[in-house]
């Protein structure tokens, strides 16, 4: 029988959560059948040879379900495709399978809230929204999350900020835009071409508010909900082999989410009421997605703590061989900073202020292009249906060379090193983005010579790359610098950085922008205000990267000095 391609999305899907559950079962049956005296006493023996090769730059796989055989291996051999130990699968899978939840989740939000907002108030009412909506809902949220994490377990504040997520988009698919005649019945018009993107944001009330949902999930999902649980549950040694192939199945997310809008968008595109339907689909498959998210959350931590007993034992005998007092005072615990320590923490730290200047100046130059972009993109695609149908087919170009550049991207790091990898980001970004700024000028002086649509390929392209760079590249190399930080900078600091500085960044650009805009009446006429804008802004970034670099020389030059000693 041949199946659809959205029954075939359904079934792979299906496939997937149940293969996470059965494997999950058969690991707790087959994993902790032995007593808890035997386990121990394998782990003793096998932790103390660990301890004691550890010196000659030796590691120890201790995998109980093969009977609490210990393995040695070093760093040099496991470099292959594939980097990833037997013992270390399912941590891997679990945390893989997150990611492409998360990031699908975010595409279909990210080419909704684009096809609302850009289709009935026009591009150039973008950085306004982000500056007045976007910014100070950001902030609020970074004051309730940090304020929560005091109150909450890390358990009940994970759930208590993912779910109100999927909870609106489905009031919005099933209540909100049904009703979306009597929700804008008000009327807001202005002769002034700048002033009338706000008050068109203000009529389409629904629409601006389902982006700055988007918006937040776009800064919290991957980066304060998947990063926070990476770096919570994995060493320095795991992260080198870890983060460059997480991408790998997330990078599958956009494809699939571009497959399925496109066939949702295409099958409704004969009803009038289609693009109601295609919401409601899409809401359905993100609230499926959330309750899966939720499910892997507790799977990851329940492995996390079979561990625990093993690093107990670590501990212990670490401490014998190395003839520590076993009376040792104990250090009294911290208490946890407020958000306004943890800002201070962020400003006073060179390290966090250099990983917030990454992560402002991404955000700064994909704002400069996007916005531009997405307007030419309406001038082009009138209709709703055939923008989505355009942002689907981007988001599934973007999951493809994602993908070819992520398995390269282990590679990339080992041969390049942080700082010289890291620099390849925004290098790219500017390569692209240049040429297509002049597309846009040459266009608007002389449109036979360079036609809008030739100058929108270009862009498509300079965005692909932004997002291509930034899921294969930026995402795991910015991970990195917190995994040596302390406690306060890897939770409060990341919390301010992730969600914070990508609003400032989106909030600096989007006030150049709308400044522009009001002077000028449309964002094409801003072009090389915003080429020297963006100049300026990779040259900051980059030498943002070069501080986070001497960072990590400085790291392996204390590690080699007490290594000797």
């Amino acid at each position: 029988m041949k199946l659809s391609p959205w029954k075939k999305g359904g079934l792979l899907y299906g496939l997937v959560l149940l293969a996470i559950i059965l494997e999950a079962n058969a690991r707790n049956s087959n994993l902790w059948s032995q007593s808890q005296r035997t386990s121990l006493e394998k782990l003793q023996f096998n932790k103390k040879h660990e301890v004691l090769n550890r010196d000659k730059g030796h590691a120890i796989d201790v995998d109980l379900r093969g009977g609490g055989k210990a393995v040695a291996k070093s760093e040099s051999e496991k470099k292959s495709w594939f980097p990833i130990y037997k013992s270390e699968l399912p941590q891997f899978i679990y945390l893989s399978v997150m990611m492409f939840l998360i990031i699908y989740v975010y595409t279909t939000v990210r080419d909704t809230k684009d096809t609302l907002v850009v289709s009935n108030c026009g591009a150039e009412s973008i950085p306004f929204l982000k500056m007045y909506g976007v910014t100070p809902c950001a902030l609020l949220f970074i004051v309730f999350y940090s304020k929560m994490s005091t109150v909450l377990s890390k358990q009940a504040l994970f759930y208590t900020t993912l779910m109100p997520f999927f909870i609106f988009y489905t009031v919005f698919a099933f209540i909100m835009f049904p009703n979306k005649d009597i929700l804008h019945a008000g009327t807001f018009v202005t002769s002034i071409p700048g002033l009338q993107n706000i008050f068109n944001l203000l009529k389409y009330w629904s629409f601006s508010l389902y982006f700055i949902v988007s918006e937040l999930w776009a800064s919290t999902g991957v980066p304060l909900f998947f990063w926070q649980i990476a770096n919570d549950i994995t060493t320095m040694s795991q992260a080198k082999r870890f983060y460059p192939l997480f991408a790998v199945t997330g990078n599958l997310a956009p494809i699939m989410s571009g497959k399925v809008m496109s066939y949702l968008v295409s099958s409704q595109e004969k009803s009038s009421d289609g693009f109601s339907i295609t919401l409601k689909k899409l809401a359905m498959i993100k609230g499926a997605s959330g309750v899966a998210i939720a499910v892997l959350y507790k799977l990851i931590y329940h492995e996390a703590r079979k561990l625990d007993v093993e690093n107990l034992v670590t501990k212990k005998i670490s401490k014998k061989i190395k003839n520590e007092d076993a009376n040792k005072k104990a250090i009294k615990k911290k208490e946890k900073p407020s958000f306004a320590e943890s800002l201070a923490l962020l400003t006073n730290d060179k390290n966090l202020r250099s990983v917030a200047m990454m992560v402002i100046g991404y955000n700064i130059c994909i704002e400069l292009t996007e916005v531009l972009w997405k307007g030419i993109l309406r001038k082009v695609h009138t209709t709703e249906a055939s923008y989505m149908n355009y942002m689907a087919s981007f988001s599934s170009k973007v999951g493809c060379i994602a993908i070819i550049l992520q398995l390269s991207a282990t590679f990339i790091i080992q041969k390049l090193g942080w700082t010289n990898a890291s620099q390849l980001t925004p290098i790219a970004m500017l390569a692209l983005a240049l040429p297509f700024f002049i597309a846009v000028m040459a266009s608007r002086y002389n449109e036979e010579l360079i036609p809008l649509s030739t100058a929108l390929a270009i862009g498509t392209w300079q965005n692909i790359a932004n997002k291509v760079c930034k899921y294969s590249l930026f995402d795991p190399l910015k991970e990195m610098c917190y995994i040596s930080m302390d406690p306060e900078a890897k939770t409060k600091g990341k919390a301010a950085i992730d969600v914070m500085g990508s609003r400032i960044g989106r909030s600096l650009s989007a006030a150049t922008q709308q400044a522009l805009v009001l002077l000028t009446g449309s964002i094409l006429e801003c072009v090389p205000y915003l080429a020297f804008f963006y100049m300026g802004t990779v040259g900051l970034w980059i030498a943002a990267v070069k501080t986070l670099g001497d960072m990590f020389n400085d790291q392996k030059s204390e590690k080699k000095a007490k290594a000797q000693n």
